[in-house]
């Protein structure tokens, strides 16, 4: 599937899961809240709120400096800050100074917690932190502008940008401009909640996204809102990093897990940095709670009193930041491609990785003729990356674009090229079989081609950075990170297993790109009501689809689908973009009948014959 390969081939996207051991298949279900019995989550701080929560425009006007503030039925800390800050981002700032009291009301009223700020009680006295005199921020606005062309012509739709702070924190900060492109429902008389779609990455343009979302029907009777996220290609100002981009082309020649490989993308990455902070911009301003607020004021800025969130891959995260951060206005969620924030890390990619291996080699055994044809190709595999770690494999191949190209494949290279395949895995088992008998050509050829051409100049590496070093990296020692690649694969060698999967030596490019620690709250876990759809693929090489389950364990209203042989990214194959326009129209009742018809693809067998189901 074109956008999500098109993520994973710039060098990125959003990641993994937990083991689901055995072979792939159809799951759907209804989830209720999470019980006692389902085990202890992960400490978080929800951004927070008591349902149900009010807009920013309910709130009564408050000065920037005002003493104190009575809470009142229906508040959120986020929106408390919004008007008395001038930023919901915020928040935090508000619960630390009155923790105390937040706490005690929350006892007061039978919980054990405050869930960090997320049960907030009427008549509580909260003090206000006090900003210089004179302290305003701008407020976000609409600015009509002719569609870019950057993809083709875009048809039925008008476009502009939407003008927000760069970083709400300051008061006089710059602002940015982030393209915006309404595409008109391809029916007359469109439902009047539209949806509104978040990309992945961090550091994908949303608008080279529309002509498969629209060519899935996702607009079948919607309209259908894209927003370029702040810092990629459509946006001011884009954190694309051509200097890395040159890296990745060079990496294929390099042996992938050797420090002086890593050594090089940091030097890549201190690069990025030093241009782009000349220019003005502030690495810590793009993260994912900037993100949510832009989201936010886009819907207000818009006019739009309801609408529906379609995300995937990073996106899923913030949408789950947005659902904490700013309930209001939404009126159904799809995460397709599940990122929770409570527990993303590079050590997180690992699960992922070994789902999908493990269900693409279930499905394998599931087809009789490649059960009989490759009896044993998953151990095959794993073989095959401890023997490359130990004696890495030189070979030349011809790359369409580039043309003849030396490819080094080392453990990491080989272990890696899974999260290509999934996305084409009717050829892993041959490939496999082919590098066992001295042929590496196919899989090197694949290899070279998923960063060679394409993209470069296009992805905002400088995103993924920021909201990688910030929300991700800080969170986790090397030590965990290692440990969950040893859960993960414990057969391979350690010098595979110290890089994350498509995160290598990401710890280093982090002390290079030198942004701060986000706060906590920013990895808390999503509660609430708001009806959601997790949808997921059981190849999956890079969210792995137990992390849907995961996420609706506290999202009361929630539906979880996984769809056989999926790789990453449901909502351009037919069954998934069926199955999330009938949750748009009905989300407590979408229609899933289609999900058992899903099926992996025959596997090719020997000489371009194909197994059977």
């Amino acid at each position: 599937m074109a956008a999500a390969a098109a993520m994973f081939l710039a060098g990125l996207t959003a990641l993994s899961s937990a083991p689901a051991y055995g072979l792939p298949g159809a799951a759907t279900g209804r989830l209720g809240p999470a019980r006692a019995e389902d085990g202890p989550l992960p400490a978080g701080r929800p951004a927070p709120g008591l349902a149900p929560a009010r807009t920013i425009s309910d709130f009564p006007a408050a000065r920037a400096a005002a003493d104190a503030y009575t809470v009142s039925s229906g508040d959120t800390l986020s929106g408390i800050a919004q008007q008395s800050l001038g930023s919901a981002v915020r928040w935090d700032s508000v619960y630390t100074l009155n923790q105390q009291a937040i706490e005690d009301a929350a006892r007061r009223h039978g919980y054990g917690s405050s869930d960090g700020g997320h049960w907030i009680f009427p008549g509580t006295v909260l003090a206000l932190p006090r900003d210089e005199p004179g302290r305003t921020q701008q407020a976000s606005r609409f600015e009509p502008a002719p569609c870019p062309t950057t993809y083709g012509t875009l048809k039925g739709t008008t476009c502009g940008f939407l003008v927000v702070p760069e970083n709400r924190a300051h008061p006089f900060a710059r602002t940015l401009r982030l393209a915006v492109a309404r595409v008109r429902s391809a029916s007359p008389s469109p439902r009047p909640d539209p949806i509104v779609f978040l990309t992945g990455g961090p550091g994908a343009d949303a608008l080279a996204d529309i002509s498969e979302l629209t060519e899935a029907g996702i607009n079948r009777d919607r309209d259908l809102v894209v927003l370029s996220q702040r810092g990629t290609l459509s946006s001011q100002q884009p954190l694309t990093c051509p200097e890395i981009d040159q890296f990745y082309a060079e990496r294929v020649h390099l042996r992938y897990d050797a420090a002086s490989t890593g050594d090089l993308y940091a030097q890549a990455a201190a690069r990025c940095r030093e241009r782009l902070t000349a220019q003005g911009i502030d690495p810590a301003a793009y993260n994912t709670s900037e993100n949510a607020a832009d989201v936010a004021d886009l819907r207000s800025a818009l006019g739009i009193d309801e609408w529906n969130v379609l995300s995937h891959s990073y996106g899923t995260q913030l949408a789950l930041v947005y659902m904490r951060m700013f309930p209001q206005g939404i009126r159904s969620v799809t995460v397709d491609g599940v990122v929770p924030p409570s527990v993303a890390s590079p050590g997180w990619t690992w699960s992922s990785l070994r789902e999908s291996f493990d269900n693409i080699v279930g499905a394998c055994a599931a087809q009789p003729s490649c059960r009989q044809r490759y009896p044993d190709i998953g151990g095959t595999f794993l073989r095959m990356v401890r023997r490359l770690e130990a004696r890495p494999v030189t070979t030349h191949v011809t790359v369409e674009q580039v043309g003849r190209v030396k490819v080094v494949l080392d453990g990491g290279a080989l272990l890696n090229w899974i999260v290509r395949t999934s996305h084409a895995p009717d050829d892993f088992p041959l490939a496999v079989e082919e590098l066992a008998q001295g042929h590496p050509e196919r899989i090197a050829e694949q290899w070279a081609a998923a960063w060679l051409p394409g993209s470069q100049g296009k992805f905002a590496h400088g995103l993924s950075l920021s909201v990688w070093c910030s929300e991700w990296v800080p969170f986790e020692t090397s030590g965990e990170q290692l440990a969950e690649g040893l859960r993960a694969f414990p057969e391979l060698p350690r010098s595979v297993l110290a890089q994350a999967p498509q995160l290598p030596f990401l710890r280093q490019a982090c002390q290079a790109w030198n942004v701060p620690q986000a706060p906590a709250s920013v990895r808390a876990v999503t509660r609430g009501t708001i009806p959601t759809l997790a949808i997921s693929g059981s190849f999956d090489a890079q969210t792995g689809a137990q992390w849907g389950s995961y996420v609706a364990r506290t999202l009361s209203r929630s539906t979880v689908v996984t769809l056989a042989g999926v790789a990453h990214g449901a909502f351009p194959q037919p069954c998934g973009a069926s199955v999330i326009t009938s949750f748009f129209d009905d989300p407590e009742n979408p229609d899933t009948r289609c999900v058992s018809s899903v099926k992996p693809v025959p596997f090719t067998i020997g000489n371009g014959g194909a197994g059977t189901s």
